[in-house]
């Protein structure tokens, strides 16, 4: 038999969660709108900030304990579908950033450390339904007042920061380096490119969260058949550098760059060249897509 005592920390415990969650994603709406795209449920980007709003409300009210019964259910179904889409993703599409945390994850971790723990929240949350007594307790002003306090900016942030990424845009984009013969850019210092081969040319910062969101995918590229080649540019200190090495683990090689060089090439991270037959068909100027992702909005907009 559970105590009411334990049933409380373990509502405040999947509370937060969805409230860090939820914090994590409405900082950049966008870069979790593209995420939604990866997993193959482009329809719904657009519900990316209700999605975002409704998860910091649900964790609100799970740490003040307004009727834990009730709103343990819903967390249940939640995180219940959130967890099946993050596993059709993965086993479909191969994405492996389920972007739980938004821009406040800073960690590599391998897929099955995210299944285990919504797991875990899911196991919490039933737990919580369905051993806690049937009461209806009037909620106290205060904490209704703090709701609207957090909700009420949240949701102009999340209007804020909600914008459809480059990638959506990349027939219009104007970047100065679209469609043009990589000869006349700055990346010919770099690269003497094949007229036969195709590449993919990535800008980042060491200390960009948007592009530590980009690293899962960017390996997708080189390991994937979709390009010839990867090369990746940083920008960063040595002391980022080093904590960017030791949190993700770089399989790649990354060339540094000086501010003025990368200036020359961008002045927005993360920012991905591809190139092929020598011209630069497509600027990305946003968290960088999966392959599957990038190669199917490549053929519907049929860049040449």
């Amino acid at each position: 038999m559970f105590e009411k005592r334990t049933l409380h920390i373990y509502s405040i415990i999947v509370g937060l969660f969805l409230l860090i969650s939820g914090v994590g994603k409405v900082i950049d709406t966008a870069a979790f709108s593209n995420l939604i795209h990866q997993y193959g449920f482009g329809y719904f980007m657009v519900l990316s900030p209700v999605i975002v709003i409704a998860e910091i409300l649900l964790g609100l009210v799970l740490i003040l304990l307004i009727n834990p019964k009730r709103t343990a259910l819903i967390a249940f179904i939640l995180l219940v579908m959130f967890t099946l889409s993050f596993a059709y993703a993965h086993f479909k599409h191969g994405v492996n950033d389920c972007g739980c945390m938004g821009t406040l994850q800073h960690s590599d971790l391998p897929p099955v450390f995210s299944f285990i723990r919504n797991f875990i929240l899911i196991l919490i949350s039933f737990v919580i339904w369905m051993k806690y007594p049937k009461v209806e307790i009037e909620t106290a002003q205060w904490k209704k007042y703090l709701i609207l306090i957090v909700i009420c900016p949240s949701i102009f942030i999340s209007g804020f920061t909600f914008k459809m990424p480059s990638i959506f845009q990349n027939n219009t984009t104007n970047h100065k380096f679209q469609n043009q013969n990589i000869k006349n850019t700055g990346l010919s210092k770099y690269i003497k490119a094949s007229l036969n081969s195709k590449y993919l040319f990535f800008c980042f910062s060491y200390t960009c969260p948007h592009c530590w969101n980009s690293i899962e995918n960017l390996r997708q590229y080189k390991n994937s058949h979709l390009v010839d080649s990867v090369v990746t540019f940083g920008s960063g200190t040595e002391s980022e550098k080093l904590f960017f090495v030791q949190n993700f683990h770089p399989d790649f090689y990354v060339k540094d760059l000086s501010p003025d060089a990368m200036h020359e090439l961008t002045n927005l991270f993360p920012t991905a060249f591809y190139v092929e037959h020598d011209t630069i068909k497509v600027v990305i100027q946003s968290v960088l897509p999966s392959p599957i992702t990038f190669k199917k909005l490549y053929m519907e907009n049929h860049v040449r």
